[in-house]
């Protein structure tokens, strides 16, 4: 990779001109690639749409929908600097250099991006295809991201770091060449999409700040215990918006930051605390997906890729409908086809749904991830993907033991839906039943009969969990145990629904930025990488938050909701801070 030569704002005869690629970064303020290519001369702002992701078979319509109002922002504030976004569509690797020529441009800076496999396929071809025209491209790493394998807890020091340094400045003026024209930017019915039912959040980076100063003046002192309890809403509804990068990671943890000090209130510091904690748990969930794409695809183990999964394609229907005889798993399945998971499903109720289909139906995570994804509007695939299978208990602490495995009926309502209104407001038939029957509902309520018996599931999983841990539990040693990057890359689904898959096809070749080799690892870099595969934290039971019903006897759960690292925090099978 080439890098330009002068960063500067020194005037010549030919003013320079850079192409700025946007992708997961639609915002002004604390991006540098804009930045750097402001003050170097004219601006050419694109944004490409690409086949293979919008017909990937994990795009969720809605998700599509809040991008589109993203880059509707994007281009308003935009022009509010004197430019302008540009529209293209196609293959990036084919696009970018045309725009390259036609331009006259002398290069293009964008952001790494490891969110996906296609993503480092696509960059790593960009490369490819540059460097035989004599093009150039300067990537810059995101906030926290690093290349190299360094152990989790200097990870986390990295991290406070980066988030404390100065946010880049917003540029004061974006200079874009008149003659260079557009396209339109799409709706979604040009697109070949129709739009769903779920209500689209306002996406632009004003919106973003509205609802991070909303969440301090009406939810900061009740944040920290009210997380698992989903009626409460407590959550920022960041999600989406930290997903595209319409507001940085950065700027959301220096404004909590702000509001922490001085701060009196216990609550509130409490709250903040484990907010700032969520950015940081979710940033690190992307770099473990750059030193490991293939959690994409597979499991952190192969053993747990060999045996063990059931499909029931009745079964798997019934939970996607909320038809499984079990209210909270019946209502954070309507809530999210109705709403996207935004604002209204938390991180609670995502796990005790997630867990169900895996350890209960004892179905493969990926079937789980894939109708999450198809339908949460902060849909993050390393989020997603590793949460879900943390949940399927084939991702998991190596230094720990336990299996976590939700008890659906009862004990689920006690925990975190004690008046039953979040299973009342989805499932309005049984708005007459009291919370304590709401568990396993009288037959008079003509509800749904449960499809399973819980204590059977559960002692069938939790047996099966065990025999497979055996040969690697608390091993010092996990390079043999961890899955490879698979032959075929193709995603998964692709088989269930219509998808752009066409660049699969033969050898997929390098990625950029390249993942861990594996093999090659030395004593160091492996123990460098278990580290990111154990637990930072000892995690101790609190006593029951104000406002909580005591929880009755229940299958295994990990005390408390402010989990470490490495544990299940669930609100991150979406980023649902």
């Amino acid at each position: 990779m080439q890098r330009f030569a002068n960063d500067s704002a020194q005037s010549s005869i030919f003013m320079k001109r850079t192409i700025v690629w946007f992708r997961r970064d639609l915002r002004l303020c604390d991006h540098e690639p804009l930045y750097r290519a402001a003050l170097r001369g004219e601006v050419i702002p694109v944004f490409i749409f690409d086949r293979a992701l919008l017909y990937h078979p994990e795009t969720a319509v809605s998700r599509v929908a809040f991008m589109i109002q993203a880059l509707t922002a994007l281009d308003q504030d935009l022009r509010r600097c004197g430019g302008r976004l540009i529209i293209r569509s196609g293959d990036p690797a084919i696009v970018l250099p045309k725009l390259i020529a036609e331009t006259q441009a002398e290069g293009i800076y964008a952001y790494i991006d490891y969110e996906r496999i296609y993503g480092r396929v696509r960059d790593a071809k960009v490369n490819r295809v540059l460097a035989q025209n004599g093009q150039k491209i300067r990537w810059f790493e995101p906030t926290a991201g690093m290349a190299d394998l360094i152990p989790y807890p200097k990870y986390r020091s990295h991290w406070f770091k980066e988030m404390s340094l100065p946010m880049i400045p917003t540029p004061q003026t974006v200079k874009v060449p008149v003659e260079i024209d557009s396209e339109p930017l799409p709706s979604l019915l040009s697109l070949g999409m129709v739009a769903d039912r779920k209500k689209i959040p306002p996406a632009s980076t004003r919106d973003a700040r509205e609802l991070l100063q909303t969440f301090f003046t009406e939810k900061s002192d009740r944040y920290y215990w009210q997380l698992s309890l989903p009626s409460a809403e407590a959550t920022t509804g960041l999600s989406p918006h930290i997903k595209f990068g319409v507001i940085s990671v950065r700027e959301c943890f220096q404004t909590a930051q702000a509001r922490l000090k001085g701060e009196k209130d216990k609550r509130v510091q409490m709250s903040l605390k484990q907010l700032i904690s969520r950015l940081r748990w979710g940033t690190g969930f992307t770099q473990r997906f750059r030193y490991l794409p293939q959690l994409e695809l597979r499991s952190l183990y192969t053993v747990f890729e060999e045996d063990g999964w059931e499909f029931d394609e009745t079964l798997y229907a019934a939970w996607q409908k909320g038809e499984t005889g079990f209210p909270i798993i019946d209502a954070a399945a309507r809530c999210l086809d109705e709403t996207g998971g935004w604002l209204a499903m938390n991180f609670r109720t995502r796990a005790i749904y997630s867990s169900f289909l895996s350890n209960l139906l004892g179905m493969d995570w990926r079937y789980g991830a894939l109708h999450f994804m198809r339908h949460l509007i902060d849909g993050d695939c390393p989020i997603d993907h590793y949460q879900w299978a943390m949940q399927a208990g084939v991702t998991y602490c190596l230094d720990k033991s336990w299996t976590r495995i939700y008890n659906p009926e009862q004990a689920a309502i006690d925990r975190c839906d004690p008046q039953g209104k979040f299973i009342k407001r989805w499932i309005p038939e049984l708005k007459t039943i009291a919370p304590v029957q709401l568990g396993m509902p009288p037959k008079s309520a003509g509800y749904i009969p449960p499809i399973l018996n819980y204590k059977q599931a559960r002692q069938k999983r939790v047996k099966q969990l065990e025999q497979q841990r055996l040969d690697f539990r608390q091993t010092k040693d996990v390079l043999p145990f961890l899955a490879r990057m698979p032959e075929s890359v193709v995603p998964f689904g692709s088989d269930r629904f219509e998808s752009e898959i066409q660049w699969t096809r033969g050898e997929v070749g390098e990625l950029f930025p390249p993942a861990l080799e594996l093999d090659s690892l030395d004593l160091a870099e492996s123990q460098a990488l278990r580290s990111w595969l154990v637990a930072h934290v000892n995690v101790t039971a609190r006593k029951t938050p104000p406002g909580r019903a005591k929880v009755a006897k229940q299958s295994p759960i990990v005390p408390g909701d402010a989990f470490g690292d490495q544990l299940d925090f669930l609100g991150d099978l979406s980023l649902e801070y």
